[in-house]
């Protein structure tokens, strides 16, 4: 016993054991453990937005693709862009578009260096004299793209990938090729001269002489019913708050806020006026003399605010307390001075009240039918502030024919009118190609119909294309397709029907062509060089290249959204760039 524990006693205390034995255990816990490269993969697709070349799109790289999409909608229309299904589903596809597009633009090594964004921002907020003005740059930030809920880091992030963007577009472009017969056909198009004559087919007359039977009206409904399918609706009862209730016309404002709105608005103060030799210059009207159209406006806003304060308080009150109890909202209303009315229900189409806009409607739609989001925040109107409460919610539904006959007989009347138009215009060009053919004039179909032949000064495709009559817009876009002494088929004006007649065709002349030759290839490469840009990125989103598994960003995933935009490293790059413009 005694030489078994002696033994024993030696095999603990040698350390090659202990070594094997540590050895064993380590490579046990890692391989019990360690998660596989497959394991991994498998991980990111569940969780990923969606997949691009077979590589997983995070949330966050997907949320940031989407909100610089977003802005660059909002820069191109000037506004926000209103929140519906279909313009979410725009965003969405041109967010895949512009992500699958960047990854492009990366594995090129194309990227915007920081000289590209100065020159952008440089080059886009100058006077009239061309020089960059940082005050209408932090203006525009202060008053775009900051209440759109973008830092100015963010934006520079967005107008680096713009920049990428166009890089890369102008890469693409480099393919586009121009023949010389198109640059000579173009040149003629541009360039040669037209006298035309023409008669028009004026709706109103057409609908003198059209008339829908209640019979006809119904055998269109009962042609597709589907058609008329009533749009989802939302029926809700509004708080009212008037802003004139909440402003003082008295009110002190500090002569720092008058500046600063001053100069922030400065275009609103700037107009373009000529001098004495008749050159346009710009003025600035003086602040003293702004100041009293200055005070009402941020005294206005002060009562906006006022009442959004108000209208907040009983937003709050229509939510559910601790207990779980539901507030009436008409009975909240009433407590605060403010009645409910309701009103009847509207689409997203629909301007339910004369003082509001998308935004109002946008909000009623944001609504939901459960205790805690049934109360909007207050919604700013052109007179009123609002608190809007969502009462009921009416699915999309196709009603029967008597329930909107009125709308059925419209549309049949619509119809039948177009129809007569058409026939109308179809049959004065047949006749008009036949008594040409019999060498008499033009005027002989206008005086048969008693219509009034008009001519219009000669013009050229260059000429006509800027022109303000409607109808000369219509005959530059067609005539180029007609020779001499033919006869155009209908062209549609806004209030009806063009037939025209080629009086005469004079060529362009040769000896121009060499002044406009390069200025036309130029023109004509770049609108095929985005055409063929487009077509590159609609094919990165091809179905075996791209997946969208249409799912919502996990919550922990936040902090990756956009991070490479609101770090610290961006947030140096803001600083360097700020110090460089």
């Amino acid at each position: 016993m005694t030489m078994m524990i002696s033994k024993f006693h030696k095999l603990i205390q040698s350390r090659l054991l202990w070594g094997a034995f540590l050895i064993v255990i380590v490579f046990s816990f890692v391989i019990w453990g360690m998660v596989w490269p497959s394991d991994v993969d498998e991980a990111e697709r569940q969780n990923a937005a969606g997949l691009l070349d077979n590589r997983p799109v995070s949330h966050g790289e997907f949320r940031s693709a989407y909100r610089n999409t977003y802005l660059a909608r909002a820069l191109s229309v000037g506004r926000e862009i209103a929140s519906t299904p279909e313009n979410e589903a725009i965003l969405r596809q041109l967010a895949w578009q512009r992500l699958a597009t960047l990854r492009q633009a990366a594995q090129l090594g194309i990227a915007a260096s920081e000289d590209d964004l100065v020159s952008a921002i440089r080059s886009n907020f100058v006077d009239e004299e061309g020089r960059y003005q940082r005050a209408r740059y932090e203006a525009f930030l202060q008053s775009f793209v900051r209440p759109m809920g973008f830092t100015p880091a963010q934006f520079e992030h967005h107008l680096r990938e713009e920049i990428a963007i166009q890089k890369l577009g102008s890469l693409i472009g480099r393919q586009a090729y121009v023949t010389p017969l198109e640059i000579r056909r173009t040149y003629e198009t541009l360039l040669d001269s037209f006298v035309v004559d023409y008669v028009k087919v004026a709706t109103a007359d057409i609908e003198k002489t059209v008339t829908v039977t209640e019979e006809e009206a119904q055998a269109l409904y009962d042609e597709n019913p589907e058609a008329f399918t009533l749009p989802e609706q939302r029926e809700i009862m509004v708080a009212t708050f008037p802003i004139a209730e909440f402003l003082d016309p008295d009110a002190e404002i500090a002569e720092d806020d008058i500046l600063d709105y001053y100069e922030l608005n400065i275009d609103d103060y700037t107009t373009t006026e000529e001098d004495e030799d008749g050159e346009p210059r710009t003025v600035v009207m003086d602040l003293d003399d702004a100041r009293e159209s200055i005070l009402t406006a941020l005294r206005r806003k002060a009562a906006i605010d006022r009442a959004d304060a108000v209208g907040t308080e009983l937003a709050f009150r229509s939510m559910p307390d601790r207990d779980g109890r539901i507030p009436d909202f008409t009975e909240e209303a009433e407590k605060g001075g403010r009645p409910a009315r309701s009103l009847p229900p509207f689409s997203r189409r629909d301007t339910p009240l004369e003082d509001v806009d998308a935004a109002f409607v946008a909000a009623a739609f944001e609504l939901e039918e459960n205790a805690f989001n049934r109360v909007s925040v207050p919604v700013v109107g052109q007179d009123n502030v609002y608190v809007l409460y969502l009462t009921a919610i009416h699915a999309p539904r196709v009603p029967a024919f008597h329930d909107i006959q009125d709308r059925v007989t419209e549309v049949a009347q619509r119809r039948a009118v177009f129809d007569a138009l058409g026939a109308q215009a179809q049959k004065i060009q047949q006749d008009a190609v036949d008594i040409l053919r019999e060498n008499k004039s033009f005027a002989t179909v206008a005086e048969k119909y008693d219509l009034e032949v008009i001519r219009p000064d000669a013009f050229t495709g260059l000429s006509g294309s800027s022109a303000e009559d409607e109808a000369v817009q219509a005959l530059v876009q067609a005539v180029v397709a007609y020779n001499q002494g033919e006869v155009t088929e209908p062209l549609a004006v806004s209030d009806g029907l063009l037939v025209a007649y080629i009086v005469t065709r004079t060529p362009a002349d040769p000896a121009n062509f060499g002044a406009y030759r390069d200025e036309i290839a130029s023109a004509i490469r770049n609108r095929r060089a985005q055409g063929l840009f487009v077509d590159w990125q609609e094919a990165l989103l091809t179905p075996e290249r791209f997946i969208d598994y249409q799912r919502l960003a996990p919550a922990d995933d936040d902090a990756e959204d956009g991070e490479d935009i609101e770090g610290e490293d961006s947030r140096q790059e803001d600083i360097r760039v700020d110090a460089a413009i």
